[in-house]
């Protein structure tokens, strides 16, 4: 496995150098990647190296690469994406060189970065060992990590890690005693021995402001390094180093800053595989279209008087051409019909992590649903009809064949809805995914007391639906849409996971109609 370097001035080389060879030789059977920009030279690499290995005699297996002077964020991610690489070591310095956009450019690598990450903040100090480490614990994953990088590097200068927890004041002695034992809990999940007194250190301080807590530990005892896990976010990342006064980090005795981040988890690297392949393949939306298309499913997705009027209208029409049995009729309602604009809608919402237009959506796709169903049963029980015709029954029995016919006018819809230059395909698009008129069959089917066809009109709108957001969904991603990232976005992959499951329990149903149908037939 490999540890990379990311070096973009010539400053931060000798110090990033020296934490990459103490974290490269204090994980077992690590090599160390060098990568820098070509404004530094590859002998001023080597020779921080040979100064290195002269103060220590060990140096592991090296290569040292360069990217050019314009090479962007997704370059350098390129290179992280290696199954060999194990940990990116980055710089957050306030070298002159190191202007703001390279500073930024380190924290999206460190963000999106699939493999093990760390940002640090480099002291004044020359690295020569580290064998004191003060490491903020607040559990999960990243803290657990850093308990177990911090305490890999201090025991091979047989030193000691300090593990901490800023507890809330609730009062000192109970603080104190609670902070400890949750302290404790992350120090057994990370794989620690608690009884090695002479090298894990817990220290629990009582303080309602994390970074200040950090702050009076640090303050307390000379550390080499400050390591903390990314559990609480990047705000607190940002805070922390903010919170560090310079003359901590500047001069003989400085210490370093460094925050940690967990490698993604394996369903991260898999989306992360399929954006990569899209965007190779597919042509991604460009800004303005993004915007547009944004402005113009926002905008036409809310519930409106235009919308609940020609929802009325749409179902009137596709009820009075169910009831005369008239192919012609229901295919111009749902030419009529808005009912569309809405689900693609909640695709997109699901895509940007948009709560609010999902629930604008979601408000749309309801009432449009109960408005379309009272219109289709209330022209069904004042109409003249007596039996189902051809048109009602044959959408009282959907099969996994009008699950097809979904997901594929998903994709052509909202990939249409996304070039403008196909938007005169959506009038084949919106009859191809009939929307209004199963919800007519609902109306209908009920006022006529049949109550089977009417279960399956239901379920035929129920899989139009899920379907099409599902594919709208799919599509708008290939195409470049991105959302938030983390925490952020969890309940729309949550959402997303749902109607997965929701879709399978529907296609059930349609499976075993279809299979009855090739069992008569045959």
């Amino acid at each position: 496995m490999t540890v990379v370097v990311v070096i973009h001035a010539p400053e931060e080389a000798e110090g990033l150098i020296r934490w990459g060879m103490l974290f490269a030789l204090s994980m077992e059977d690590e090599r160390l990647a060098v990568l820098h920009r070509s404004v530094i030279q590859a002998a001023s690499i080597e020779a921080h190296i040979q100064r290195w290995e002269k103060d220590h005699q060990v140096v592991p297996e090296l290569e040292i690469r360069c990217f050019g002077a314009e090479a962007d964020e997704d370059t350098i991610l390129d290179e992280l994406r290696k199954p060999e690489v194990s940990l990116a070591v980055l710089g957050q310095n306030r070298f002159s060189s190191c202007g703001s956009e390279i500073l930024a450019m380190n924290r999206k690598i460190f963000e999106r970065a699939v493999c093990d990450s760390v940002l640090i903040r480099l002291s004044s100090r020359s690295v020569e060992e580290c064998d004191t480490i003060l490491i903020p614990s607040a559990g999960g994953p990243h803290s657990c990590l850093a308990l177990k990088l911090g305490s890999r590097i201090a025991s091979r200068f047989e030193g000691t890690i300090t593990p901490l927890f800023v507890e809330p004041e609730i009062g000192d002695e109970d603080g104190q005693a609670v902070g400890l034992r949750i302290l404790q809990r992350t120090i057994v999940e990370a794989g620690l021995d608690l009884n090695d007194s002479d090298h894990i250190q817990p220290e629990v301080v009582v303080s309602n402001v994390v970074e200040k807590g950090v702050y009076e530990a640090s303050h307390r005892k000379s550390y080499d390094l400050i390591l903390c896990g990314a559990s609480n976010g990047l705000t607190v990342k940002r805070k922390l180093f903010g919170a560090i006064p310079p003359k901590m980090v500047d001069g003989d005795e400085g210490m370093a800053l460094a925050v940690i981040r967990r490698r993604y988890p394996v369903s991260h690297r898999i989306r992360d595989s399929f954006e990569r392949f899209f965007q190779l393949r597919i042509p991604q939306l460009e800004r303005e279209s993004r915007i547009a298309l944004f402005d113009r499913l926002q905008t036409n997705s809310r519930w409106s008087f235009d919308f609940v009027f020609l929802m009325i209208l749409a179902t009137g029409i596709a009820s009075f051409g169910l009831m005369q049995d008239s192919p012609a009729v229901v295919i111009g309602a749902m030419l009529v019909a808005p009912l569309m604009t809405p689900l693609l809608g909640s695709g997109l919402a699901l895509v940007q992590g948009n709560l609010p237009l999902l629930r604008a959506c979601l408000k749309s796709i309801c009432l449009g649903f109960l408005a379309a169903l009272l219109v289709g049963g209330f022209l069904g029980w004042t109409g003249p009809l007596g039996e189902l015709t051809g048109e009602l029954a044959g959408r009282g029995n959907p099969s996994l064949l009008d699950f097809g016919v979904a997901m594929l006018s998903g994709v052509a819809a909202s990939y249409c809805v996304a070039r403008p230059g196909l938007s005169s395909a959506l009038a084949g698009v919106a009859i191809a995914a009939a929307l209004v008129p199963p919800i007519a069959t609902v109306g209908i089917s009920l006022t006529l007391q049949e109550w089977t066809n009417a279960e399956g009109a239901a379920l035929l709108f129920g899989t139009n639906v899920v379907t099409i957001i599902l594919a709208s969904c799919f599509t708008f991603f290939a195409i470049g849409i991105r959302g938030q990232t983390g925490n952020k976005q969890l309940w729309a992959h949550r959402a997303i996971a749902l109607l997965l499951v929701l879709l399978v329990l529907l296609i059930i149903p349609l499976a075993a109609t279809l299979l009855i149908r090739s069992a008569s037939q045959s």
